[in-house]
């Protein structure tokens, strides 16, 4: 790539973006740059030995329906809208990666133009250290022109059990004590999503959950059943409002799974202020705390009437099962429960009270004794970008090790350090 190889030579900062969907503070230290649009690398192609090849560019909708129509699958993200690129390379959290792992685990092999416009290959073959590194810290090496994904053959026709549920918010210790439940022994297939939100229309909170597993009607009516009024095996109350059950086309799910409200992900003109953590359990007075601030937040700062909770509770059995040294993406055993504090809002005036108000909960949810976890864990597509490094990479000191050696080697002069990079972020305590 000329154009980069030119840039580079002249000291130019550039940055390269696929969906943008990007949070992490450490973005902010691009000035000055230029950005490189992906779009155009857009194409999805299914190979004759049933690989599908995405463009770096590519979203994430156009490959559920490659594969769909194909007849095969694989883990993906969960919102169609999404650049494939900057998620996967981040790891790839999704509803199938109980199934499959994560999305950098079935990646096959990747085109990779690094700093100095050089294209190459990495694979199990052919430079091996580049694939490790660029399978969970990607961001930090080059500009990923496609990636070669396995797949496997499409199950139950192709369709999946979608359940949306909502409830007071009295339900809140009931809903998440049942989760508590599920999770030693996770179903493979059992994805949950738990959304606490604002009604537009009544102004008060709400709380609903989005139940998918890939399997049958009749299995997936058992799990939504732990979260009925009178069935459920907690002690806690559990009143919900209403049920919606479809067994849904695969490639459709992104767009009707949480009754479409994941597409929302992809509305232009906010603003996004996200602090995550990762907990083995839910601490069921912690939570009850953080909701009733989320509502005296709200009420303070309407403006921020949009800002949410949001849990993501994916299956973990091929996750963990994956060898943690095959790939770059670390704290693999430490990510039962993703937590996310968003707060939106389209006038800055509420900046710094969201930001108090996220990192505040954020720093209290990751301590040991309400995470269930002895180390500070964050999904690094994720991360606020103010984390130890150890808590997006791994806590081995030879993951940390490897990347910067491997860092030196592939972008020596430091062009690839706006997201999350692996040397730390100038200006940003970590």
């Amino acid at each position: 790539m000329k154009q980069l190889k030119y840039m580079s030579s002249h000291n130019i900062s550039y940055l390269a973006q696929g969906g943008g969907h990007g949070n992490t503070l450490t973005l902010g230290t691009v000035q000055n740059a230029v950005l490189i649009n992906m779009q155009q690398f857009d194409s999805v192609t299914v190979n004759d030995d049933e690989t599908i090849t995405v463009g770096g560019g590519a979203r994430f909708g156009a490959v559920y329906d490659a594969a769909y129509n194909a007849g095969r699958e694989l883990p993906l993200g969960s919102c169609a809208c999404v650049g494939v690129g900057g998620a996967s390379l981040g790891g790839g959290h999704g509803r199938l990666q109980g199934k499959y792992g994560l999305i950098v685990d079935v990646i096959v092999s990747l085109r990779v133009a690094l700093w100095d416009g050089t294209i190459v290959t990495a694979s199990a073959t052919e430079n091996p250290d580049l694939f490790w590194a660029m399978r969970g810290a990607g961001h930090n090496f080059g500009i990923v022109i496609d990636f070669t994904f396995q797949t496997w053959p499409i199950e139950n026709n192709g369709e999946v059990y979608n359940a949306d549920m909502t409830f007071t918010t009295d339900s809140l210790e009931g809903i998440l004590d049942t989760v508590n439940s599920l999770i030693p022994n996770q179903d493979p297939g059992l994805a949950i999503d738990i959304f606490i939100t604002t009604s537009r229309t009544t102004g008060e909170t709400e709380i609903s959950l989005n139940l998918v597993y890939a399997g049958t009607r009749e299995e997936g009516d058992a799990f939504t059943a732990r979260f009925a009024d009178t069935t459920n095996s907690t002690q806690y109350p559990i009143e919900r409002h209403n049920l919606n059950v479809t067994m849904t086309p695969w490639n459709l799910l992104p767009h009707i799974a949480a009754n479409g409200s994941i597409d929302h992900a992809c509305t232009d003109g906010l603003s996004y202020n996200v602090y995550t953590a990762n907990t083995r359990n839910f601490d069921l007075v912690q939570q009850r705390e953080i909701l009733t601030s989320y509502e005296t937040f709200v009420r303070e700062n309407p403006l921020a009437a949009s800002s949410l909770i949001f849990y993501e509770i994916f299956g973990q059995k091929a996750v963990i099962e994956q060898p943690a040294e095959q790939t770059s993406a670390g704290n693999r055993d430490y990510a039962n429960v993703l937590v996310i504090l968003q707060t939106t809002y389209t006038d800055s005036s509420v900046e710094p009270a969201a930001d108090a108000w996220g990192s505040h909960w954020r720093d209290e949810i990751i301590h040991p004794d309400h995470s269930g976890y002895d180390i500070e864990s964050v999904y690094m597509n994720y991360a606020h970008g103010d984390e130890p490094l150890e808590a997006m990479y791994g806590y081995e000191p030879w993951r940390l090790q490897r990347l910067r050696t491997l860092k030196a080697r592939y972008d020596p002069h430091g062009f690839f350090n706006h997201y999350n990079s692996v040397l730390g972020t100038p200006g940003i305590t970590q």
